[in-house]
């Protein structure tokens, strides 16, 4: 399954655009399970068509090689039983105030460069799936009346918890749409 923005965009629409928005029925495990091992997929492709030079490389779009961007793309699915956890109880997290943005900004860039130094696509084909299991190990652990459950983040507005399922997908896009 190859995973783009127009994908996403025909294959769900933002569930939970403000608080209580959705009913508990609308969400479909079975769709968001297979939308996740669908872009575990596409990240397995993404790596496998990435040469040793080409790792090292710029983004076609962005000032990180390829090799940044793949360890971005993993250490944000990382985060993603976290925020699930922080959206139950209501905080969102990786928000900045408004004036600090470019600072946060600045901070997560060198983080990624800094953590991509010496990986190799192995390590991060390891870390991906990992992640993605915790990830799906999450997704079991919903209940019905979570879905609903949310918070601000990343400084873009409320997520609800079925809204946090779709965003390794809809990451993945915007990272790769270039390459």
């Amino acid at each position: 399954m190859e995973i783009t923005s127009k994908t996403l965009d025909n294959a769900h629409r933002r569930i939970g655009h403000a608080e209580g928005e959705q009913s508990q029925a609308s969400v479909d495990r079975m769709a968001l399970q297979t939308e996740l091992e669908g872009t575990r997929t596409a990240f397995h492709t993404f790596l496998n068509a990435l040469s040793a030079d080409r790792w090292h490389q710029k983004s076609p779009g962005s000032a990180w090689t390829m090799a940044e961007v793949a360890v971005h793309l993993t250490w944000a699915l990382e985060q993603l039983p976290q925020e699930i956890a922080s959206a139950r109880r209501g905080q969102g997290m990786f928000n900045s105030p408004s004036s600090l943005a470019w600072l946060a900004d600045q901070l997560s860039y060198w983080m990624i460069r800094w953590m991509a130094r010496k990986v190799t696509p192995e390590v991060i084909r390891r870390r991906y799936d990992a992640a993605m299991t915790a990830v799906l190990h999450t997704l079991d652990g919903v209940t019905e009346s979570d879905w609903v459950l949310g918070a601000s983040f990343y400084g873009h507005g409320f997520y609800s918890i079925a809204d946090l399922f779709h965003t390794p997908a809809e990451h993945f896009a915007e990272h790769t749409a270039d390459r």
